[in-house]
């Protein structure tokens, strides 16, 4: 139970971004790729809407409202109780409605954004109980997906957990993502390495670089969590089990968007959004099927047209605080 937890936390960090960019979105389906129990993969789908009501743009005579759709995929394509071979697929649609223009290149927002992708996936477990693991993403993030090559990204890690006694376990990754250039300009492979140590049941943490993790349980019914992800994303959450299957949360999020531009005149200029988020739901899971329903307020949300996030007090459009509401179904065969 202890190990299965750690690899959860763990996971959310290591992948995050290069094979799933959208944390809550795919939790479940890293907590399967990173699980040191092999063999178990199954089927899973989930199907999310979001409403962001309209806004005031600030120093501009709009508003900007939008309305998301996102549907992800996993499908096992073969395992054992050593091997694992899966395929995931995700597509996120915005249907943006405003007037908003960049500042200084003078373009008129986008009124759609999309982000498709892919992912294949492998993970071994060795005689020793060590696991490595390989992941391979290719997909596109622009208002006209696949529009050409720089509309196209690639991402990848390479994983390997080894074992230290029952509970804790050192973890080495290599991450690469051709859309972040972490150091400096242009997009190098990110090395990493954590230590998983789980002293009971009820607490875990991870620390390492580029990411940690931390969660409490100070009794059956609460859990309480804090995740950082690469790059300025934070995660906080405390979730209530009221009775099984419901659950109760509330929390703080703090994560970006990014999307090429099809007309952009910088091939390596991307639109960028921020935003913070303060939530609060209710999730119903039973055995193939789960519902949610959560909400909140929005704030410090504004995009940016640019290379980097160095570059955000250019080209700037700043949207207005704001509710949020979204609904959930996910389903497992």
């Amino acid at each position: 139970m202890a190990s299965a937890v750690a690899a959860r936390v763990l996971v959310l960090g290591a992948a995050l971004l290069v094979v799933f960019p959208t944390a809550v979105g795919a939790q479940a389906e890293l907590q399967m790729w990173l699980n040191p129990e092999l063999g178990k993969q199954i089927p899973r789908a989930d199907y999310r809407f979001t409403y962001y009501p309209d806004r005031k743009v600030d120093n501009q005579d709009a508003h900007l409202g939008l309305s998301e759709h996102r549907v992800s995929l996993f499908v096992p394509l073969f395992q054992d109780t050593a091997n694992e071979w899966g395929l995931s697929a995700k597509t996120r649609f915005q249907d943006i409605d405003t007037r908003a223009r960049f500042p200084e290149v003078g373009g008129r927002f986008p009124s759609e954004l999309w982000d498709v992708g892919g992912t294949l996936s492998f993970r071994h477990k060795f005689d020793g109980g060590w696991i490595g693991g390989l992941a391979l993403t290719a997909g596109s993030e622009s208002d006209e997906p696949f529009h050409s090559i720089d509309e196209v990204y690639y991402r990848g890690l390479a994983m390997l957990r080894v074992p230290q006694g029952e509970r804790n376990a050192w973890i080495f990754t290599l991450t690469y993502a051709s859309d972040e250039p972490i150091f400096g300009q242009h997009p190098l492979p990110m090395p990493g390495i954590a230590y998983v140590w789980v002293p009971s049941d009820r607490f875990n943490v991870v620390i390492g670089v580029p990411f940690s993790s931390i969660e409490f349980k100070p009794f059956d019914t609460l859990t309480l969590e804090a995740q950082y992800f690469p790059i300025r994303t934070v995660r906080a959450r405390a979730t209530w089990q009221i009775f099984q299957p419901l659950r109760a949360y509330a929390g703080f999020d703090w994560d970006h968007d990014k999307y090429y531009r099809a007309d952009r005149d910088d091939k390596d200029d991307k639109i960028f959004y921020y935003e913070k988020r303060l939530t609060a739901g209710v999730r119903f899971d039973l055995r193939h099927v789960g519902f949610e329903v959560y909400g909140g307020w929005a704030f410090d949300r504004f995009y940016f047209e640019g290379d980097r996030y160095g570059n955000r007090h250019d080209n700037r459009i700043d949207v207005d605080d704001g509710p949020f509401i979204v609904g959930k179904v996910s389903v497992r065969f």
